[in-house]
């Protein structure tokens, strides 16, 4: 990475201004998807409801549906054989090896997991549609569920695709690096299996959409609960065969996502369907068990790895065999997550050679999809367990081992033996400050204290170091644009900024008000943000991967300088001098040292709208070609590849070695997401996410039994952590600004889920030492534990 983006003044920037999103939401005037209400004239909202499998695996015998049409207030009702020739199977991220079998929208011959959509109904409200639900008649013949991935690629196992003759969907096999060196030179090596369960997104809002076709106009109209408003836009041009200039796509308030919305599945795009068939708005609200049953969920990986290692505890190598567990079709980018894992697994160490196999199967399930860290949690894991294993192995402290192996921070831009590029970093500096801000030594010391007097309450730390990619080549190749805005002064002084970003909950609106006002030194509150509508005239991709700050903020501040120059170039015409005499203050533009001569941006705005000779030169030829006019700028922007955040944790548990039960006493994150433009924004995001890790490494999993059937249906099952069962988190920023993008910034959205997960177990199975557990797969629930300490008691007990 030889070039390098100019960086800004990070105080022009920077601020903690309270979120201007929040005062709709706690005051209940924001508006999501089931509160939009269409104009008068339109037709009545009907509302669609999904009939669903109860069978995990099954021939899907025959439909019958005349009882249910007949019913009044139902308008329709569509089974699969309805669709065909009408609306294409959903396709899943290719890559070419993939053996991929097409996913339809509704099941007609065959149904795959429990929840695989089998009709829909259309009536008049939701009440009527759920009665007529109960009246169809679905015969099914129940075939023998693959439900355990290990079993999948077993021979004469069940197949969930005969045409494909294998439950393998994938098979990726890399080396870098001299493998087979460096495990025969290593004085150690160690092996463990490790599994990243199946997680639930469990966003506060399910998935939602409204969809209206004006058959008079040919206008189609969409309002959605989404992180991707413009590629939305094309998936539906393209599914119901209109022109994109006709399609009209509208976030309304979203109430979470976590990388679950990033695509529309099949229940939208029928609901979409049935809208453009019927010339009428349709609405589908999805109920809170079909989001447990149906809805992508995230992880689903065993991992089997081996660690190379020196006495001194110098890491050496890894050998990993994963198998991503896809469920019954290849969704989105889920069969690309198990090979992303694998590609990461290196973190912040110096590793010499890593071998990775992958396997991705097919079973009876809902497919597996982004879920916040996409990949990125899965990697962690799997190194900092080992990082654990290694100093417990060789009697070190696991700080030290982690320091002995860090990259140094005088070797960015490092090249990584997988072939990844880090842009910058500061390792040891992260550790330093966690382990001050922890106070590590005096909690060790405080272990060694309790482990001396006894007792049935143990004390436990747990440390992980890790890295998470974001931005650049998460989003696409470095240098393609990605994100575009438009940053406009307007007549009455106040100044409007336009973006691409599908908002869902981050503090957007904020951070780029806030950049804006910098730029142009006003009170934020005198710029308005605009995103959330495709129509505007500017585009993005979307709202993941930690990359909104990087790669759409950055553009906001690149429009809104050209914007600036625009208007320093057109005062300087006006008032005959040079622009560098200007200065941009409190509303105006003035001649430096001259404050009485001065044009307010409002009347400055009015001129140039009467006079737009002025910015012929200043005006670019992207922005002539979209009818950029006024004082106002349109620009671009890709980040010049990846950004490489980086994180420290630490956890502090007390277990109760009589009940299994686990506290956190203390949580502690040290992180470097580049620049830090809001602290209040960049702690949110840690706190939400490490909520969410915290849940996987302790309460979550979704669980099926030997057919295929969900039991943990419901949130009585599907254990959300609760509040009181959170710590106060202690967090901190170590800022090592990143070459790749103006604002020198870095994704800091997944630290926590990434984070997390090791970090506990890690404080957990630390805990657990003096009674010889060593090992317990997550979640880590109380009846697990206190298996895990009843069966190596026994065990210790019979070897004595």
């Amino acid at each position: 990475m030889n070039k390098q983006v100019r960086q800004r003044q990070p105080a022009l920037l920077a601020g903690s201004e309270k979120r201007q999103e929040d005062l709709g939401l706690i005051t209940g005037k924001a508006r999501f998807v089931d509160d939009i209400r269409l104009a008068e004239e339109r037709p009545a909202v009907l509302s669609m409801v999904v009939v669903r499998s109860i069978f995990a695996h099954a021939r899907l015998e025959k439909i019958e549906v005349e009882a249910a049409r007949a019913l009044p207030g139902v308008v329709d009702v569509i089974t699969g054989q309805d669709l065909v020739g009408k609306l294409k199977p959903l396709e899943s991220t290719g890559i070419p090896e993939m053996k991929q079998a097409p996913r339809p929208l509704l099941a007609s011959k065959k149904v795959r997991y429990i929840g695989d959509p089998v009709a829909v109904i259309l009536a008049e409200n939701r009440y009527v549609a759920e009665d007529a639900r109960d009246l169809l008649d679905i015969e099914y013949t129940p075939l023998e569920a693959v439900v355990d991935p290990e079993e999948a690629v077993l021979p004469g196992t069940p197949l969930l695709y005969e045409e494909l003759g294998t439950n393998i969907v994938l098979t990726l096999s890399k080396k870098s690096g001299n493998v087979d060196k460096v495990f025969a030179n290593a004085e150690f090596t160690t092996h463990l299996r490790l599994v990243n369960q199946r997680l639930a997104p469990s966003s506060l809002e399910n998935r939602a959409c409204l969809f209206d076709y004006d058959a008079q106009t040919g206008e189609f109209y969409a309002w959605v609960s989404s992180q991707g408003l413009f590629r939305l836009k094309g998936v539906l041009a393209s599914a119901l065969d209109l022109s994109p200039e006709r399609v009209h796509v509208r976030n309304a308030a979203v109430g979470g996502a976590f990388g679950a919305k990033n695509t529309l599945l099949g229940e939208e795009l029928l609901a979409a369907w049935l809208a453009l068939k019927h010339e009428c708005p349709i609405k589908w609200i999805e109920e809170r068990s079909e989001n447990l049953q149906a809805q992508s969920q995230g992880r689903g990986q065993i991992n089997n790895l081996e660690v190379a290692f020196q006495s001194d505890g110098t890491l050496l190598g890894f050998k990993v065999h994963t198998l991503g567990d896809l469920g019954a079709f290849a969704s989105g980018i889920g069969a690309m997550l198990p090979a992303i894992s694998t590609n990461m697994l290196i973190g912040p160490y110096r590793v010499a050679a890593v071998e990775s196999n992958v396997e991705s199967v097919y079973t009876n399930k809902p497919p597996t999809g982004a879920y916040r860290g996409a990949g990125r949690p899965e990697a962690t894991y799997m190194l900092e367990r080992a990082m654990d294993q290694i100093a417990r192995e060789l009697g070190m402290d696991p700080a030290e081992v982690r320091r002995k192996n860090f990259i140094d921070p005088g070797a960015f831009p490092y090249q990584a033996v997988t072939g990844l590029l880090y842009d910058s970093g500061n390792y040891p500096a992260l550790l330093d400050r966690l382990l001050e801000l922890g106070e590590y030594l005096t909690w060790r010391e405080k272990q060694r204290e309790q482990r001396t007097h006894g007792g049935n309450r143990l004390l436990g730390l747990g440390l992980s170091t890790f890295t998470e990619i974001s931005g650049g080549e998460m989003s696409g190749p470095p240098g393609s644009p990605k994100e575009a805005a438009i940053v406009r002064v307007r007549r009455d002084g106040t100044i409007l900024a336009q973006s691409g970003v599908a908002h869902n909950g981050q503090g957007h609106f904020t951070l780029f008000a806030r950049i804006t006002a910098g730029v142009f030194s006003v009170p934020i509150e005198q710029v308005e943000v605009e995103m959330n509508n495709a129509d505007l005239p500017v585009y993005g991709i979307g709202t993941f991967g930690s990359r909104t700050t990087q790669v759409a903020a950055s553009v906001v501040l690149l429009a809104a300088e050209a914007a600036r120059e625009k208007t320093l170039h057109a005062a300087a015409h006006i008032m005959e001098v040079a622009p560098a005499d200007l200065e941009l203050a409190d509303g105006r533009v003035a001649v430096r040292g001259v404050p009485g001569r001065a044009l307010a941006l409002s009347d400055l705005a009015r001129l140039v709208e009467e006079r737009p000779e002025l910015l012929v030169e200043e005006t670019s030829e992207d922005e002539q070609r979209r009818g950029v006019t006024g004082l106002a700028a349109w620009r671009d922007f890709s980040p010049m590849g990846a950004a490489w955040s980086s994180g420290a944790h630490l956890a502090v548990v007390e277990v109760d070695s009589e009940t299994g039960n686990i506290e956190i006493l203390r949580y502690i994150a040290v992180d470097d997401c580049g620049r830090v433009l809001n602290p209040e924004l960049a702690e949110a995001q840690l706190h939400g996410a490490l909520a969410q890790g915290i849940g996987q490494a302790l309460f979550e999993e979704m669980v099926y039994d030997q057919d295929g059937q969900l039991l943990t249906g419901t949130l009585m099952d599907y254990a959300l952590p609760l509040a009181k069962e959170l710590p106060a988190y202690t967090s901190d920023f170590v800022e090592v600004p990143s070459p790749t993008n103006p604002l020198g910034v870095k994704g800091v959205g997944e630290s926590g889920t990434i984070g997390a997960p090791p970090t506990v177990v890690n404080a957990v199975l630390d805990a657990l030492t003096p009674l010889g557990v060593d090992t317990i797969d997550m979640p880590l629930t109380r009846e697990k534990v206190w298996r895990a300490i009843q069966e190596t008691g026994s065990a210790l007990a019979h070897l004595k």
